[in-house]
């Protein structure tokens, strides 16, 4: 349940849970009577709702920073305080000098664009949403402008695509529960050739996918660049889909800078060498190449939902690096 408390920052506060439904099926009428429901927060405090909606009530700096740049993020939920039973399966101990964060993440809708990139990290493609991740357009000005919910943070994962060249990078960006109770969910039109005449019809399941193997004219994600500089290769293999993401148990360090830097790699070594090898926690492996689950969160960015088109902004903001806003994260077992 998402909603926007009425302070004067406007705060966005998210409840996530669970509800136990009792039901009598019967049959011979076709007819399901719910008998009873009991519903549970997520979290070591299950029934306390005052105090999951207060720790979100505190006006955060850098939304009160850029109030007049975009409305306050509804945040992922995260819970840094954690249960036996939620640390059951990753055998680890954090110690008392590690300076990463643990976290446990609730099930989450999600949207997730993807491409192939050649151009490694001259190329800055990981630092924005790609345009093929869009459904719609918002007016944030004039008598017809848009109310819509943004959402933070924009999560970044880059990984090596075997037999071939080049990096996967796909964005995860948490679906507002404003635009995920819709029937049926938009995805984006990914045109497939110059003359190929645009589609605008939605799929009619709600967890679908978008795909292309040759991007468009409009498609490409990267900015302008100087006279000197050598354009960038097209990506490729672009798609977009929805998916259910279950319940995560992460650990991440504070970083000010980009998914790209260069400096990431050796952040994420330090964070492997401090969760696993040091804490003894069981890190996720990717399903297809074998390696631990990285992924880098974009504090700074706000991805923003219409109700009734989907995602159709991002605002990036400027934040000091003294702050270290971003993070670097790895996936554990859980």
């Amino acid at each position: 349940v998402g909603a926007v408390w009425p302070n004067p920052w406007e705060s966005r506060v998210l409840l996530t849970g669970t509800s136990l439904l009792n039901v009598r099926d019967d049959k011979d009428n076709n007819i399901i009577t719910l008998l009873k429901q009991v519903d549970k927060l997520d979290g070591n405090k299950p029934s306390d709702i005052v105090g999951s909606l207060t720790s979100q009530l505190s006006p955060r700096f850098w939304d009160v920073y850029h109030i007049g740049m975009s409305p306050s993020a509804e945040r992922d939920p995260r819970l840094t305080t954690l249960s036996p039973s939620q640390l059951s399966t990753s055998r680890g101990n954090k110690g008392l000098l590690s300076s990463y964060t643990l976290s446990h993440l609730p099930p989450r809708l999600v949207t997730e664009p993807s491409l192939v990139d050649t151009n490694g990290r001259f190329g800055r493609t990981a630092q924005a949403l790609p345009n093929h991740g869009f459904t719609t357009a918002i007016k944030t000005m004039g008598p017809n402008k848009e109310e819509f919910v943004p959402v933070s943070p924009i999560e970044v994962s880059i990984s090596k695509v075997d037999g071939q060249d080049g990096s996967l990078i796909k964005w995860t960006v948490p679906v507002p529960p404003e635009f995920a109770s819709k029937a049926v969910l938009p995805l984006p039109v990914i045109e497939e050739g110059e003359d190929d005449e645009e589609d605008n019809t939605s799929n009619d399941d709600a967890l679908a996918t978008s795909s292309a193997n040759t991007p468009s004219k409009t498609s490409s994600p990267y900015s302008s660049r100087g006279p000197n500089t050598p354009a960038p290769e097209d990506p490729q293999s672009l798609k977009c889909n929805y998916s259910l993401r279950p319940p995560r148990l992460v650990a991440t360090l504070s970083y000010a800078g980009n998914p790209q830097d260069e400096e990431v790699t050796e952040l994420r070594r330090q964070l492997y060498q401090q969760v696993v090898e040091n804490d003894g926690f069981k890190p996720k492996l990717d399903p297809e190449t074998k390696r631990p689950v990285f992924f880098f969160w974009m504090n700074d960015a706000k991805a923003c939902f219409t109700r009734a088109g989907g995602l159709g902004m991002a605002v990036y903001e400027w934040r000091a690096d003294w702050a270290k806003t971003n993070e670097i994260g790895i996936e554990l077992e859980c």
